[in-house]
């Protein structure tokens, strides 16, 4: 993709695709379906920690390093559900079970996969995709699978590259004091923005194979960016309320921690139906813009024609044809 054509999406971001895209949004009842998707997430969470954790086990180096990030993912995810997760990975790490681990792999990847099926299926309905023209359950179900598969290589890779600069930087620390202190300073200025990067790079992951059909110019990212940026804001916004004003547990006892995990999958499950709802609403603007343009240029198009209508006589096959035909 062109640097052009990348900036010329967000040209047509303005009040009045906002507001198109927030009519979208009700109309296609993008609550209810981010509720169905939050729903299979929460059914999936589970075995795709565990696949991360047999993933990551692969690599011994990269297992602090993955400790670390989940302090990291403690910082926007409530409380509550942070240790119900917490609970779940120690319970699995500390079982030993290596043997277990392997036979359940496929297992986990193919339970994690139900909720990118289900966000594969919003993605359709937010496209109009007809029925007749979306992919079958088999091919859908290997696609939710690639698409799990690269987000959890797309986290293993994020990981690496945190343990490889956190590993050069420290021995730089080292021999160079000042320097040292300089990078770990960038690295700490730079870790929001990274992870953005990362999150806004797995939307547009998902938003360009998600759907069953796809043509090339349709953007992707402007709806990548903004969920990304929306997903740190709520997430941070929900884990305050939570903290500060939420008595989930207090009221519900045991079961306020699954219901704050649930609405935390429902927002950002929200947030990823809006910004492909926003890639949509974009898309629909290019192709008014140019249909504008053709509008107000009719000696462009008219040459358009004119060069079509030319090379289609002057083909040698019709030509020939076209000669039969008169003799």
């Amino acid at each position: 993709m062109s640097l052009d054509r990348f900036f010329r999406f967000f040209l047509h971001i303005n009040v009045h695709t906002i507001h198109k895209t927030i009519k979208g949004v009700l109309r296609q009842r993008l609550p209810s379906l981010a509720a169905e998707m939050a729903y299979n997430a929460t059914l999936a969470l589970f075995p795709a920690i565990l696949t991360v954790l047999v993933a990551i086990s692969l690599f011994q180096p990269l297992t602090n390093t993955f400790v670390r990030l989940v302090g990291r993912l403690s910082q926007v995810v409530p409380q509550e559900a942070m240790i119900l997760i917490e609970n779940f990975t120690n319970e699995v790490t500390t079982g030993g079970d290596r043997g277990l681990f392997s036979v359940s792999f496929l297992v986990a990847i193919w339970a994690s996969s139900g909720a990118m099926s289900a966000a594969m299926r919003a993605m359709d309905h937010i496209h109009r995709i007809p029925i007749d023209e979306t992919r079958p359950f088999w091919k859908a179900k290997l696609v939710s699978l690639g698409l799990t598969i690269g987000t959890i290589v797309l986290l293993i890779m994020a990981t690496v590259l945190v343990f490889i600069s956190d590993l050069v930087i420290r021995k730089v620390a080292k021999q160079y004091d000042t320097l040292g202190m300089v990078l770990l300073k960038l690295v700490g200025y730079a870790a929001v923005p990274l992870s953005l990067a990362i999150m806004a790079i797995a939307f547009a992951f998902v938003y360009r194979y998600g759907p069953s059909r796809w043509s090339p110019g349709k953007p992707i990212m402007p709806g990548a960016i903004l969920a990304a940026i929306s997903w740190a804001f709520i997430s941070n916004g929900f884990r305050y309320y939570v903290s500060h004003f939420g008595n989930y547990n207090r009221v519900y006892g045991t079961v306020g921690t699954f219901i704050v995990l649930l609405l935390w999958l429902y927002l950002s499950s929200l947030i990823m139906l809006v910004g492909d709802q926003l890639n949509a609403t974009v898309g629909e603007a290019m192709q008014q813009g140019q249909a504008q343009e053709y509008g107000r240029k009719p000696g462009r198009l008219r040459h358009r024609l004119s060069r079509l209508h030319r090379r289609h006589w002057r083909s040698p096959k019709l030509f020939r044809m076209n000669h039969i035909s008169k003799d």
